[in-house]
């Protein structure tokens, strides 16, 4: 069962006032929630009504009539297309949906349930627009999920409730889901560090499931770029982090250093602070190299 969650405009959405941080970060927290539950077809803002027409019909004439529209309570600023089971979880995700007004304001959302075609008496123009695949296929299952990119680390600590924490207040993540296990372990979680998902799961010897401490040491480092490595660092290090590699600029632009968490997995955190060019990067690296007697 689909269903339009319908952002009404207000007169800030039809000035063309871009939402707050702050409301876009709420948003971006809720549909990574629906992603992870595999329930979120589409979603996107509006531009308003002044950069829209509308199209009037009489009989065979039709006339275009350029925005703005003044009617705003009955405008739309944005939607979210849910794909759910019963009318009950749909409102169950309705009443989670953020406060598009935010600030303890007033605001609405209206939600809507979508025709299916099996809706419609069989028929023709009924086929037609099921091998267009609109309707029941109009949002096929996608090969990547939203909010995924091509690359996700995976990692396996001993503790992975714990680990969840520790990235909650080192790294600010976001926990999207986790699934529980025997004996207290999780069989997966999900987090999402700034733009990126992080996947995590517990020890498990008889999957061969190991983590860096059981190994003794980790060939891999995960690589942040965030806006202020030394904050970010600091923040890490507060929460147990341990400082690897200080914080320092580096010859290829980067602000570097390098961290490991409680459980064993190394972090490096960067921040870019000066874009160098390929024959500058390529002498500085063969200088480094020379002064550690390396050639």
């Amino acid at each position: 069962m689909r269903f339009m969650i319908i952002v009404k405009a207000t007169k800030d959405s039809e000035a063309g006032l871009m939402p707050a941080d702050a409301l876009i970060t709420e948003m971006a927290r809720f549909h990574e929630e629906l992603a992870a539950a595999g329930v979120l077809r589409d979603a996107s803002g509006l531009q308003p009504s002044a950069k829209g027409w509308r199209v009037q019909y009489a009989g065979q004439e039709r006339t275009v009539v350029d925005g703005p529209f003044t009617e705003t309570k009955e405008l739309v600023a944005g939607y979210t297309i849910i794909d759910v089971k019963s009318r009950e979880e749909a409102l169950q995700w309705a009443r989670r949906f953020p406060n598009p007004a935010m600030d303890g304001q007033r605001g609405e959302i209206e939600v809507r349930q979508m025709f299916e075609l099996e809706d419609f008496e069989p028929g023709a123009g009924v086929e037609r627009f099921r091998q267009l695949g609109v309707g029941n296929n109009l949002q096929q299952v996608q090969p990547i999920p939203c909010g995924m990119h091509t690359v996700t680390p995976h990692l396996i600590c001993a503790g992975a409730i714990e680990a969840l924490e520790f990235y909650k207040k080192a790294f600010n993540a976001v926990e999207v889901s986790r699934i529980p296990g025997p004996g207290g372990k999780l069989v997966h979680a999900q987090i999402r560090i700034g733009d990126s998902a992080v996947m995590l799961i517990d020890e498990f010897p008889a999957w061969e499931s190991f983590g860096p401490k059981t190994l003794k040491g980790t060939s891999v480092t995960i690589h942040l770029y965030v806006p202020d490595a030394d904050r970010f660092a600091a923040r890490a290090v507060e929460a147990g982090a341990r400082i690897v590699m200080p914080l320092e600029n580096t010859f290829w632009g980067d602000r570097y250093g390098v961290l490991e968490d409680p459980f064993g997995h190394r972090w490096s955190v960067a921040t870019h602070v000066r874009d160098v060019s390929p024959e500058e990067l390529r002498a500085a690296a063969e200088k480094m190299f020379c002064d550690s007697k390396s050639c």
